[in-house]
């Protein structure tokens, strides 16, 4: 999955998370309210939407990140007093393309997976999955150095608003593509 986090509120200023972890900005996604009766809703469609961090932000260069495959679904499993979604999961594969824009290479990623999203009243969140995710860690981020990471196996981070997400624990693999792509 894709997550992209509007900055600060970005992991470092941006995450993007891979299948499995959503493309979204900071908040639930609106979906089917099908199962406030206590069950979970119906899955519906959700897309990543294509991206591009500016040189100095993600990574020295300037980034691009193009959606190859998208077959993500959400769906709600409960729902605050106020009808808005308060848990929510994604998964389904995402397929995305990575370009340094500044000597054309690219790279392909699949990350798919699956991911639970709890979203809490003091406007945190609380994202936790299993599969793959690409994660934007943006410059002045106080928990990692920048970059655009694929993360691999199990994963939890916390967002925290006006401050950035905070990674909580990985138990797998990481790949920063400002390294990969930096030719």
């Amino acid at each position: 999955m894709l997550m992209r986090v509007g900055r600060p509120a970005r992991w470092g200023a941006a995450v993007a998370v891979a299948a499995g972890f959503c493309a979204a900005s900071v908040g639930p996604a609106a979906a089917e309210a099908g199962g406030q009766d206590g069950g979970p809703s119906a899955w519906q469609p959700f897309h990543a939407a294509p991206f591009e961090q500016k040189a100095g932000d993600v990574c020295s260069f300037a980034l691009k990140g193009d959606i190859v495959e998208d077959g993500e679904r959400i769906r709600t499993l409960a729902w605050d007093a106020a009808g808005r979604p308060a848990v929510q999961q994604v998964t389904g594969p995402l397929t995305i393309r990575f370009t340094n824009l500044s000597t054309g290479a690219w790279v392909v990623r699949a990350v798919p997976g699956i991911a639970t999203m709890t979203y809490h009243p003091d406007g945190s969140q609380t994202w936790s999955g299993t599969g793959h995710m690409a994660v934007a860690i943006h410059t002045g981020n106080p928990y990692d150095p920048p970059g655009e990471y694929i993360l691999n196996g199990r994963i939890e981070l916390e967002l925290h608003p006006g401050v950035g997400a905070e990674p909580v624990a990985l138990q797998g693999t990481s790949e920063n593509l400002r390294d990969t792509l930096a030719g």
